[in-house]
């Protein structure tokens, strides 16, 4: 039994520490592109309109009060040579949209201060001279690269009070109009709504929404933000899917087929994406490798393809953190837009980690408790579960003792492996217990191993951890950096193994692992989130008490030598 259980926590570590080595993200073969994709994605060149890839608008200035600025643009290809910046200030966020494009160029969240550099400042997620959503427009005879085309604005506010900025424009001399509007609502303070119409189209057209080529990076481990960047998308007929920048070699084009609910491109711990209307999805998107300046992938693009219906588009932008309780509001499955677990475990980890999370937030708003102190209280909550199967279970194997003289002699006695086999199971009848006593007490080990690796993803990126302090630990979601608690987690680990070997039968392979899994456990987890460490720490204490009343009790029920 020990052997079993310490081979299968063996087998689980391993699979934590090298699976993306050996189950890199399969790269999707890319499909029969669409009329709509060859005529607009596929080609480098479109027919009639030059390249969408340069801005052409760099990034706004930091603004305080001023509503709107004039800055001048960098491409003189502009036809007016400069770029009007219009700034929407909410509680939340600041806003702010060029009429070059008709497009948002930077968005500032007044909640989340950047990391990614010594000046520090507000989380940007908008990457300088590039903007954050760029059009292009199809129709049966021509494409129209909106990305360089200057509109005129027209602001209002609704009456209930969300901000709506109209920008109007002429695009192949077809009348264009795209709409944001800004809701005043604080439930939705990331969120954009996007609508747009084309007059005097003649057949069906197609609107190319370019989502951003990355994201500014907002942690102080820069490159390890940067390995995180990915596109996520949302198919009516399958589970949401992340594809990371990494794992789109340069000029390498990946067509996902709709229909699709959103597309997103996310880092750490920040998410932009657009999603698609109910009864209006998304047709494709086509995804492609950017170049390489290094090892780290830091560029991509992302092409959403939307029908025209009524020369009519419309789409929601959410662009914000990743916090699981706004994005379970946006609908459509957007909670999926960062998966849990490598792609093969997600069907099986991400349930699991999606309850861990919500059972974490509704502790930490129920009992008004920091998150470290929830993370203590829950490792405690798991073990005092698994209290009456700890001790079912030890009973079970109390018997199993008792019963081990009769089964060696049983085994002695008879050498035909049949007799032997009748013998053995007439102990087991006698005695009233299960043959399969000796694996069902693998279970209380094992069974609060999901939640440790929904943990283990939970902390990657669940920005509700970030920055949360908890007595000498400046931040939850980052490792312990003097190292306290990993040594704490291993030690209390080898003294749970101490305890549960006292008055045990000899084993030698069991005493073995009793000291070499404590020390890999700690070397494994010695650089990862601090509060993954804190449960798993929690846990082991928690379980001290019944191991050492178990212990106890096998003693008593030891035959007298």
């Amino acid at each position: 039994m020990d052997k079993r259980f310490f081979l299968a926590l063996f087998l689980s570590l391993i699979v934590i520490a090298i699976s993306q080595l050996i189950f890199p993200p399969t790269k999707p073969a890319p499909g029969l592109q669409s009329k709509v994709a060859t005529d607009s994605s596929a080609s480098s060149t479109p027919r009639g309109t030059a390249s969408s890839t340069a801005a052409a608008v760099t990034k706004a200035p930091v603004i305080t009060s001023p509503q709107s600025q004039r800055i001048v643009a960098t491409d003189t290809s502009a036809a007016t040579g400069t770029a009007e910046i219009t700034a929407v200030n909410t509680p939340k966020v600041i806003f702010r949209f060029s009429n070059i494009g008709a497009a948002p160029v930077s968005i500032v969240m007044r909640d989340y201060k950047s990391r990614a550099s010594q000046a520090g400042g507000l989380v940007d997620l908008a990457v300088a001279g590039s903007p954050l959503l760029a059009y292009r427009l199809v129709t049966p005879t021509d494409t129209a690269d909106l990305a360089k085309l200057p509109f005129s604005l027209s602001r209002a506010t609704s009456v209930g009070g969300d901000e709506v900025l109209t920008y109007s424009g002429v695009a192949k001399n077809l009348p264009v109009s795209i709409t944001y509007t800004i809701p005043s609502d604080t439930a939705a303070s990331y969120v954009i709504r996007v609508q747009g119409r084309v007059e005097g189209v003649q057949g069906q057209a197609y609107l190319l929404a370019e989502l951003p080529k990355s994201l500014q990076p907002t942690e102080a481990d820069t490159v390890g933000d940067h390995r995180t960047l990915a596109y996520s998308f949302k198919s009516q007929r399958d589970h949401a899917r992340s594809i990371l920048f990494s794992g789109l070699d340069p000029g390498e084009k990946t067509l996902e087929a709709g229909p699709l609910n959103w597309v997103a491109v996310k880092n750490k711990y920040f998410v932009f994406g657009i999603l698609a209307p109910s009864g209006t999805p998304f047709s494709e998107v086509t995804l492609t490798g950017g170049a390489r300046t290094s090892k780290v992938a830091t560029t991509a693009s992302a092409s959403v393809v939307q029908a025209l219906r009524n020369n009519t588009f419309s789409f929601d932008v959410y662009a914000g953190p990743q916090e699981s309780q706004r994005l379970i509001r946006m609908g459509r499955d957007f909670d999926h837009v960062n998966p849990y677990g490598w792609r093969f475990l997600q069907s099986v980890v991400h349930p699991i980690a999606s309850k861990v999370i919500q059972a974490l937030l509704w502790m930490h708003n129920r009992l008004h408790l920091s998150y470290g102190w929830v993370l203590v209280i829950l490792g405690i909550l798991v073990r005092l579960a698994l209290w009456p199967l700890n001790q079912s279970t030890m009973r079970s194997s109390l018997k199993m003792q008792e019963l081990q003289p009769k089964l060696q002699a049983a085994q002695k006695k008879y050498k035909d492996p049949v007799q032997q086999r009748e013998a053995i199971m007439k102990v087991y009848h006698d005695a009233g217990v299960s043959p399969f006593a000796g694996l069902t007490g693998c279970l209380p080990a094992l069974l609060p191993m999901p939640i440790l690796f929904a943990l283990f993803f939970v902390f990657q990126n669940t920005i509700e951890f970030r920055g949360v302090p908890f007595m000498w630990l400046h931040d939850i979601s980052i490792k312990d950096p003097l190292y306290i608690l990993p040594l704490l987690m291993g030690a209390s680990m080898y003294v749970l193994s101490w305890i549960g070997m006292r008055n045990a039968p000899p084993n030698p392979q069991a005493k073995m692992m009793g000291y070499m899994f404590p020390v890999m456990m700690t070397v494994v987890l010695l650089n990862m989130a601090s509060g993954l460490n804190l449960y798993y720490t929690a846990q082991n204490i928690a379980a001290l008490p019944q191991q050492w009343l178990l212990a106890r009790e096998r003693a008593k029920a030891r035959p007298a030598g």
